[in-house]
Formats: C-alpha cells, structure tokens, sequence
C-alpha cells in the first residue's frame, strides 16, 4: 500500500467521482475496484461545478 502525502488538493470536474476508502487503489485517490471481497466500499463525491477539494489520507 503507498500513502499519498496528506492532505491532498484535487481539482475536479462537475460529476460523481468516486474516491478509495481502502488504501489500496493503484489510481489513488480514486477507486480502481481494489475494495472487491472486503467490508470497505468507495465514497462517491458528487460535484454540481468544478472544484477544488482537499483529501485527507
């Protein structure tokens, strides 16, 4: 598993995105489906516009 330094700053487009929760995503922050067979699912951020967000490791 690698850490991204945190805090991360993203900008996004308008849409649902869809972010690991599990740490183990080789295209982190985002989910690649990695989670599959545990208890952890991903978290969908839904943006109406553009913007930026910051995640926390």
């Amino acid at each position: 598993m690698t850490q991204q330094p945190s805090p991360q700053v993203l900008t996004l487009e308008a849409g649902t995105h869809w972010l690991c929760t599990c740490g183990q995503s080789k295209k982190s922050p985002y989910c690649d489906g990695s989670h599959q067979g545990t208890s952890f699912q991903p978290l969908a951020l839904e943006l109406e516009a553009p913007k930026q967000v910051e995640i926390s490791a």
